[in-house]
């Protein structure tokens, strides 16, 4: 008790030491990642095969976190480290930018410690992200550097805020598509603000709209000429579960709207009044220039995904597509404390070791429900034995390493690449993948499927396209125990190896 104290007391003479304990945290979260299992979640698996290219889009998502991720796998090698690094590198930067965007308006500096603290309430920040999330990340990122650059620009303006604010408005286009919403927003809200306003006609916009088309005109060349794929995964996403009447569909879009606000925003508040309690409720009429610029920017975001949701026929909208937009509440309900003048000297430490031990807790769950669901019949992605499995069939074969795999399954794709480095995956599902070449096709190679999904059959049509003669080969199956199973419980794996040509 006297050491929580004497944190607490720490904390309020010092708040920058906020930032070096989100630091600690998301190092812990890399450690814990890289021990708790070597299996893959779905992104991680994702990202691990499309590693293997740079690209200048990659199906329905934008390229800058594959980009990112291409640079750390190609410099420390296909890993479990290098695909948490990424993540909780960007995580760490969201809350380190968020900060900096929070100092530029607010006086008090424990509501800025505050303010970071708020990003990981979310549950978008402290559960999803540490279970399975990757391009909605590097949005968070975008536009934490969007609000530096762009309050920055509006409170003392030079050319390097304004070009900074059109890298991260160019960050933002080519991480998630509905960034775009987030400047526009923006730029709406300080209509009603003339001496704001003026700040859009600055001659100085030039060189940063010139900058924001250089950072997107890869990727929109590429979607040009690849507008289905990069548009129709999100649209079918959008309209999941789908009854085709197209009122009741656009109904129980708006629904989960709401719902998704609600889960969104409400964990927020709700640590924001264990920390504030009543100066929380009292602050909420107090209002300024910035609580009106901030609440009007989130209020139109909401309003603009309610109108692509009813123009698209949305059935379905997550709490991850909102979260780009509901990252900007801690940073509000702190103008509105500063606002009313509310008693800070106790609010970090009331507000950190709850959201401590939210954000702690989730990543020490995962990694003993690794453990202890198997013991119950209970299975994650995290324990499938994917890697194992590759490795059982490399050994069995003398060692031989194949020079390429192919498969149906992307967790056999992304554990290839973890097992088998030197060999190119190809995911019969990824279009983009070039083909295999004929010295590749002289070398030995893997064919690998899950028996409870793929089969053999399934794949010859890829295989022939990449020519491999099916019809040669010889399918064996395998079974693995499932990870911290004990041996209780197996996944049945199928593969067949591909002779060198002669």
């Amino acid at each position: 008790m006297r050491a929580m104290r004497r944190i607490s007391d720490a904390l309020a003479r010092r708040p920058d030491l906020i930032l070096w304990l989100i630091a600690a945290y998301y190092v812990l979260a890399v450690i814990l990642r890289v021990l708790r299992s070597e299996a893959l979640e779905s992104d991680e698996a994702e990202q691990l095969y499309q590693s293997q290219f740079l690209l200048m889009g990659y199906g329905r998502q934008p390229p800058f976190y594959n980009w990112l991720q291409y640079g750390a796998v190609h410099l420390i090698g296909p890993s479990i480290l290098a695909i948490a690094l990424v993540k909780n590198l960007l995580l760490f930067l969201t809350c380190a930018v968020y900060g900096l965007a929070a100092r530029v308006l607010l006086k008090d500096q424990r509501l800025v410690a505050v303010a970071m603290i708020g990003v990981i309430a979310m549950p978008a920040v402290s559960v999803m992200a540490q279970r399975d999330l990757t391009h909605a990340i590097a949005t968070l990122f975008a536009v934490a550097l969007f609000f530096y650059g762009f309050l920055k620009t509006l409170t003392r303006p030079t050319l390097w805020t304004y070009l900074l604010t059109g890298i991260a408005v160019g960050f933002g286009l080519i991480a998630k598509y509905n960034f775009v919403i987030v400047p526009v927003a923006a730029v709406l809200a300080i209509l009603p603000e003339p001496d704001l306003r003026k700040r859009i006609l600055d001659r100085r916009l030039i060189p940063a709209l010139a900058v924001t088309a250089v950072i997107c005109l890869p990727h929109g060349l590429w979607v040009l000429g690849n507008l289905g794929e990069a548009t129709a995964g999100t649209i079918k996403a959008m309209r999941q579960d789908a009854s085709g009447n197209p009122i009741l569909d656009r109904l129980s879009g708006i629904g989960t709207l709401f719902v998704a606000i609600l889960t969104g925003g409400l964990p927020v508040l709700a640590f924001f009044l264990i920390a504030f309690r009543r100066p929380l409720i009292d602050a909420w009429p107090a209002t300024n220039q910035w609580t009106r610029v901030i609440g009007r920017t989130v209020v139109l975001c909401l309003i603009a995904v309610g109108l692509i949701g009813l123009g698209f026929g949305a059935t379905s909208i997550s709490e991850k597509w909102l979260s780009p937009f509901l990252v900007l509440l801690p940073l509000y309900l702190c103008l509105k404390l500063e606002a009313a003048n509310a008693e800070t000297s106790r609010s970090i430490p009331r507000l950190l070791f709850p959201v401590a031990a939210l954000a702690l807790g989730f990543v020490v769950y995962i990694a003993l429900g690794n453990v202890i669901g198997p013991r119950f019949g209970n299975y994650t992605k995290e324990n499938l034995p994917s890697g194992r499995f590759i490795e059982q069939v490399v050994a069995e074969h003398a060692g031989a390493k194949p020079a390429y795999v192919i498969t149906a399954d992307p967790y056999l794709a992304g554990s290839a690449r973890l097992e088998l480095p030197q060999a190119r995956v190809l995911l019969q599902s990824f279009g983009q993948t070039p083909p295999l070449g004929e010295a590749e096709r002289r070398q030995p190679g893997l064919i690998l499927w899950q028996e409870s999904g793929d089969t053999l059959d399934s794949l010859k049509p890829y295989l022939q396209a990449n020519g491999v003669a099916a019809e040669g080969l010889a399918p064996a199956t395998k079974v693995v125990p499932y990870l911290f199973s004990g041996g209780r419980d197996s996944v049945t794996f199928g593969y067949a190896w591909v002779e060198p040509a002669r």
